[in-house]
């Protein structure tokens, strides 16, 4: 009786198998354990040896962290927008030396004293003929509730467009109440010396809060602006949105200068 055609087919295939020479297998497990016999276990030790170069490592940054200059440079990277916070005062670069061996007669540089107040600032106008002629749109706090629009505006030109708004204190008339800088793009500004530097956020992204006097200082060109250099005295909150710097300056508490810096009109 014929097989069906499928049957058939898988006895042809059965058949042809039979036949085929197929290699032997291969002593895989032999080969392995013989190769673990003849390598030597060593995570143990590379585990010490991991954990001996991290231990040095920490030892030496220790070590440069105790050097007043390291641990400067290190800090110095700290920046936000076109504010940099200096942790020490820049350390002016000796002369060189002439070819006679002799150094060139020293050029006296000016020494301004740092303005008091941010009163005394240059460029004072008002809030409309300063909208009209800066880049970018000038942004008011709508807290405290009592604020109301600035008594002072001042825009001054910083290797880019500076808008600085002033509020008075209406219980004391002759007293900030609190400003605020808008830095445009272009404005690079070194806070020297804060005794308190701190990070925090604004609306999500980081911002910086400095307690304690410590000096402004802008730079155009890397030359120091020196009529806009001013002692501060109050705290202050940095924090950017865009290509736009503000630092805010006040007696308020961190919380409250966040708040402020959260309700700027858009």
């Amino acid at each position: 009786m014929n097989q069906p055609p499928m049957e058939h087919w898988e006895a042809r295939v059965q058949q042809m198998a039979d036949g085929f020479p197929y290699p032997p297998t291969p002593d895989v497990a032999g080969t392995v354990r013989q190769r673990l016999r003849g390598t030597p276990v060593r995570p143990v030790l590379l585990r010490r040896q991991l954990a001996w170069a991290v231990a040095i490592a920490l030892v030496i940054l220790a070590g440069l962290m105790a050097v007043p200059q390291v641990r400067a440079a290190v800090f110095e990277i700290l920046r936000i927008g076109a504010i940099r916070i200096v942790p020490t005062t820049p350390t002016p670069t000796a002369p060189a030396l002439t070819p006679t061996g002799a150094r060139p007669a020293a050029t006296p540089s000016p020494s301004p004293t740092p303005l008091s107040s941010v009163l005394d600032l240059a460029g004072e106008t008002t809030l409309a003929d300063a909208r009209a002629r800066v880049s970018f749109p000038i942004r008011q706090p709508a807290y405290p509730s009592d604020l109301g629009p600035p008594d002072h505006v001042f825009l001054q030109d910083l290797g880019g467009q500076v808008i600085v708004l002033v509020w008075m204190d209406r219980a004391q008339p002759d007293h900030v109440r609190m400003s605020l800088h808008e830095l445009g793009p272009g404005t690079f500004a070194d806070k020297i010396q804060p005794p308190v530097v701190q990070e925090t956020t604004v609306n999500g992204q980081r911002a910086v809060w400095t307690e304690g006097p410590h000096l402004l200082q802008f730079s155009r060109n890397g030359q120091v602006i020196y009529d806009t250099r001013r002692l501060v005295e109050g705290h202050t909150l940095v924090w950017t949105q865009g290509d736009i710097t503000y630092r805010l300056e006040t007696d308020l508490s961190l919380n409250d200068a966040v708040r402020i810096a959260e309700s700027l009109s858009q």
